[in-house]
């Protein structure tokens, strides 16, 4: 074969016009994540499923763990929303409502996008200035968190610790959203949902909160 002949037989590059290279690879390493794991992500790899030269994603990101942290910020930012959503349907003065309805919101994110999920929470993102972007949408979502504890703290008349409880909070529906993700509660409950223990553990726990805040 002639070099003029193997130059036409090469896979196209694609072109992407101004701005929608980024998301591209964006898009590319979430279903790299998604089909196989998060250590199988590269610069080369990616811009070889985004279908561009190795060098084009340098031009938005410096390594790797740039990449990944523009995944993260993307997750919170996408999980926000849909807390925003679900707070604003909610619209209850009741404190378990709001309590089922953060809940519900958080483990459906979770479940509905487990390769974003996967890179929220990584040890990396610690550094608080070098991923300022994390950092920010990140605590914009524990607030939600932060203000229904501090309810249930005033509905107690200050017998709840609010950061204790907002910990709790937070663990029991990061904690449901991981082991679903990952298989053990997948397996346990025999079913492909994962809604009916969440009903069931929304209605445990939640009673569990408002007793404490009566």
């Amino acid at each position: 074969m002639t070099t003029r002949a193997k130059k036409a037989a090469a896979p196209k590059r694609r072109t992407y016009h101004h701005g929608d290279l980024r998301q591209a690879l964006v898009d590319a390493t979430l279903k790299l994540i998604a089909t196989e794991d998060v250590g199988a992500v590269s610069l080369r790899e990616v811009a070889r499923r985004a279908g561009v030269t190795a060098a084009a994603p340098y031009h938005h990101f410096r390594d790797k763990d740039a990449l990944l942290a523009a995944v993260a910020e993307e997750g919170y930012r996408a999980l926000n929303a849909r807390m925003d959503e679900a707070m604003t349907k909610a619209r209850s003065p009741r404190l378990d409502t709001q309590l089922k309805a953060l809940a519900r919101c958080y483990v459906r994110f979770a479940v509905e996008h487990p390769a974003h999920y996967r890179v929220m929470f990584r040890q990396e993102w610690s550094d608080e200035e070098k991923y300022a972007g994390i950092h920010t949408e990140g605590m914009r979502a524990y607030a939600r968190l932060q203000e229904l504890a501090q309810e249930a703290r005033v509905a107690s008349g200050g017998k709840v610790d609010m950061d204790i409880l907002a910990f709790t909070i937070w663990s029991w529906v990061h904690g449901l959203a991981s082991l679903w993700n990952e298989g053990p509660l997948r397996k346990k409950s025999q079913s492909d949902s994962i809604e009916p223990l969440l009903e069931r553990s929304s209605e445990m726990f939640v009673g569990w909160v408002v007793g404490k805040a009566p």
